[in-house]
């Protein structure tokens, strides 16, 4: 696939993204007692609640952080809070149709932190397998928690991940490692999206069990990882609103508005972070890359 037919396709994902955020909040202003819920969201905020889902938000970016600095700190100078400040601006701007917050990193990771750039989109390759392993594995724990007499199990599968994070006491040289570590942060990241969705659903009045909360942190996961898309607008909304009909937890309208209150999450919580560290990364990134050219990003990153 060429370069423009890439950049051709994430514009027509953007406008299908924009399309389907639209019709979602279309289907909220139809339903009377959506409206409502949300109403009473914001005239009576629960506290508590709303603490949960900023600390869940941080959460993932903590998550996402830590899975790609796993990756790739063995090979350049990077450290964790950098790796934050480059994940908090890549995904306000990953909004955008042509993803400059991916490519924006990838620059960064390059010029500034002396990570090859065939290191920094192989670590991208392998950030999407650990991402889509990750999520088979919880949606299979999930599956077994409530559809077989096997709780327990199922109960032991999902927290076996966790104990990934025991490679911190391994050496760094050991190969296998970073990917452990990296699936460590990966499950801190699902985990954050299901206390987030269980607390936006608290709010609107639906009380989620915590296999029902994985459910929906699994979609979450699955919508933000279809390429063109940036962090699954709009299929997002769709995705978590037609799912409760079948998993018979929430209405489709609940689920709608569960998704616009995490947009809003993103809103007061990512956007500010990743505006406030921009002019910073962008002035390392002109002051380490005086004097050198770059060759064609969009070509070597893929979607």
């Amino acid at each position: 696939m060429t370069s423009q037919s890439k950049k051709v396709l994430r514009a027509v994902g953007f406008v299908v993204g924009v399309a389907l955020l639209g019709a979602a909040i279309a289907a909220i202003v139809r339903s009377a007692p959506t409206l409502d819920q949300l109403r009473a969201v914001i005239a009576r905020p629960d506290g508590w609640l709303i603490a949960w889902a900023v600390a869940a938000t941080i959460g993932n970016l903590v998550g996402a952080s830590g899975m790609f600095y796993a990756l790739v700190r063995s090979f350049g100078r990077i450290g964790f809070f950098e790796m934050g400040k480059l994940i908090a601006a890549s995904s306000v701007l990953n909004y955008l149709p042509m993803r400059p917050g991916l490519v924006g990193r990838v620059v960064h990771q390059e010029v500034v932190n002396a990570i090859p750039m065939r290191r920094s989109v192989l670590s991208i390759v392998e950030a999407a397998v650990i991402c889509a392993v990750t999520v088979l594995w919880l949606a299979i724990a999930v599956a077994m928690i409530r559809f077989t007499s096997a709780r327990a199990v199922g109960a032991i599968i999902a927290a076996l991940p966790i104990f990934c994070g025991l490679t911190f006491l391994l050496p760094d040289h050991l190969l296998w490692r970073r990917f452990l570590e990296a699936i460590f942060w990966r499950w801190i990241d699902l985990l954050s999206w299901a206390v987030r969705y269980a607390a936006v659903f608290a709010m609107l009045g639906v009380d989620l069990s915590p296999e029902s909360a994985a459910s929906a942190a699994c979609i979450a996961a699955a919508a933000n990882m279809i390429p063109f898309l940036g962090n699954g607008l709009g299929v997002r909304e769709w995705a978590i609103g037609l799912a409760g009909p079948a998993l018979a937890t929430w209405t489709t309208d609940t689920g709608l508005a569960a998704e616009l209150i995490n947009r809003c999450l993103d809103l007061v919580v990512v956007v500010p972070l990743g505006l406030g560290v921009m002019p910073g990364i962008a002035k390392r990134i002109r002051n380490a890359g005086r004097g050198k050219t770059f060759p064609d990003m969009e070509s070597k990153i893929g979607s």
